[in-house]
């Protein structure tokens, strides 16, 4: 296997104090090496060893690419690609280092080939390349998951990496979110990934599958620096990895399924590990950066319309760009990236409405929100959206959760309780004393509090004088105990008043709100 010259520069430095020359060419690969004699016949693309005396009787014959070792001091006649060894140390002593670590490279190189002929996986190929590489390595898919590791280090991977561990969650988010991540997706060749976004710097090579880049290994900077001359080492070994993902790894599904398939377990697997979720989607270009939203379609009379839950699919991923539309339980879920579709929830409501009014469906649909984590929350906002909004509006097909959110709380928070165990306590008490004594203290205090407690502007809806109004809400509050000034208890007032509302429209036999 041909050596680049700063590969091997950098290796002899480890034994050898070496000066590069002014022409010294560290991206030239050279073959093994040879010893400069008077009688030498050079070839072109090797390394060779020589005293500046042998070379300068020789200096019209010198190939141009070629990496001189020079084991004396006086360089002056040398013009070429080329390091001094200082000290006047022997050839033969530099000669034998070079030669061990051809071999060394070159039954590593065997040793690679090998296991892909024994159909080895991908982990032996990392177990093999450390010894030659020095330092931890890793494949991952662009989704971030470990595909094999090796290091020297136990556990050094899942308390380091990529959020294998809660620890590091966050350096993932980072590099998620990172401008440079996605420069650097498509690059060929060996490139230096810096340490300032993950806080671990690593050599890279992006393998690639039908041109787009599905895998990655990485070499991380780890107890000693990287160096850049090997990067054609991890080519290589990048090579033989791909060689084994080509021939081991069986054919994907389409990028659509697959989308399909992480979002269906988004809403089927409660237990499902949303940290995996997200890496996934992040491999298929749904970014954690990105904003979703969530519609959900329930089909009724499908068959008077000629339509099928497939053909309906079909239809929204065809004019919604960024969409994964879905059967789920008898109904249509369609997950919407809109940052690809590079449109807001209300231009997604406008490209379909008329295809959900003309097929007889009807649709709930969520807020929009940055992210992975509440992909399934978006979800179960679509359905409560449908749900609530058929009941309130009956004649609507259209229903973003906005619409419905109010009386959403207000349902809520009757679940357990009616609403009149949750009102105001002594606003049920004005009730009473409305009710026997021919007061109307209660409208009076409803208008006073939508009116933002504008005195003048209730005065005049009530068609009543300023005095009378301020006579009327001084008796209010000392019925109701309070000088109506804190927020908390304005707010408490203003929701015990929807609660008699919805406890009055259960009532419509006249019951009693005080007795149910």
């Amino acid at each position: 296997m041909k050596l680049s010259a700063a590969f091997i520069a950098d290796r002899l430095q480890r034994f050898f104090d070496l000066t590069q020359l002014d022409d010294f060419c560290g991206t030239l690969l050279v073959d093994h090496p040879a010893i400069c004699t008077s009688e030498t016949i050079f070839e072109e693309g090797r390394i060779y060893l020589a005293e500046a005396s042998v070379l300068a009787k020789q200096k019209e014959a010198l190939p141009e690419h070629s990496f001189f070792l020079i084991c004396q001091d006086d360089t002056a006649s040398f013009h070429g690609n080329g390091c001094l060894v200082q000290n006047s140390t022997p050839v033969i002593s530099v000669f034998t280092k070079v030669q061990e670590l051809f071999w060394f490279i070159d039954e590593w190189q065997a040793n690679l080939l090998q296991a892909r002929l024994d159909g080895k996986s991908i982990q032996s190929l990392l177990d093999l390349s450390l010894p030659v590489l020095e330092r931890p390595l890793m494949v991952v898919g662009m989704d971030f998951s470990i595909i094999a590791s090796a290091s020297k280090e136990p556990g050094f991977f899942h308390e380091t990496v990529f959020g294998s561990s809660e620890d590091t969650h966050e350096s993932m988010i980072a590099l998620r979110n990172s401008d440079l991540y996605y420069k650097v997706r498509d690059l060929d060749g060996a490139f230096y990934f810096p340490s300032d976004v993950t806080g671990i710097a690593s050599l890279c090579v992006n393998i690639k599958r039908h041109g787009q880049t599905a895998y990655r290994i990485l070499m991380l900077e780890i107890n000693q620096p990287i160096r850049e001359s090997e990067g054609f080492l991890l080519e290589f070994l990048s090579d033989m990895i791909r060689h084994a993902l080509t021939h081991n790894v069986v054919q994907k599904s389409s990028p659509a399924q697959s989308l399909h398939t992480v979002l269906l377990r988004t809403l089927d697997d409660r237990t499902a590990d949303y940290v995996a979720i997200s890496q996934k989607l992040d491999a298929l270009g749904w970014y954690s950066r990105h904003e979703y939203c969530c519609f959900f379609l329930q089909l009724s009379d499908l068959d008077q319309k000629n339509l099928t839950s497939n053909s309906i699919c079909t239809y929204l991923e065809n004019i919604l760009p960024g969409c994964s539309a879905f059967s789920h339980n008898g109904n249509i879920v369609a997950f919407v990236n809109l940052t690809l579709a590079e449109f807001s929830l209300e231009n997604l409501m406008e490209r379909i409405v008329h295809f959900v009014e003309d097929s007889s469906l009807n649709a709930g649909f969520s807020r929009t929100m940055n992210g992975h984590m509440n992909l399934r929350r978006q979800y179960i906002q679509a359905k409560i959206a449908l749900q609530m909004g058929t009941r309130k509006y009956p004649d609507k097909r259209m229903h973003p959760f906005n619409d419905i959110s109010f009386d959403y709380i207000l349902e809520q928070a009757t679940r357990r309780l009616p609403g009149y165990m949750v009102s105001h306590e002594n606003l049920l008490k004005l009730k009473e004393h409305d009710a026997s004594t021919g007061s109307e203290y209660i409208p009076t205090l409803r208008r006073y509090l939508d009116n933002h407690c504008n005195v003048v502007q209730t005065a005049r809806d009530l068609f009543i004088h300023r005095s009378t109004l301020l006579y009327r809400l001084e008796k209010i509050r000392e019925l109701l105990g309070s000088d109506l000034s804190d927020p908390d208890e304005m707010l408490y007032l203003m929701l015990s008043f929807r609660f008699i509302d919805m406890e009055e429209a259960k009532h419509t036999n006249g019951q009693s709100i005080l007795h149910p």
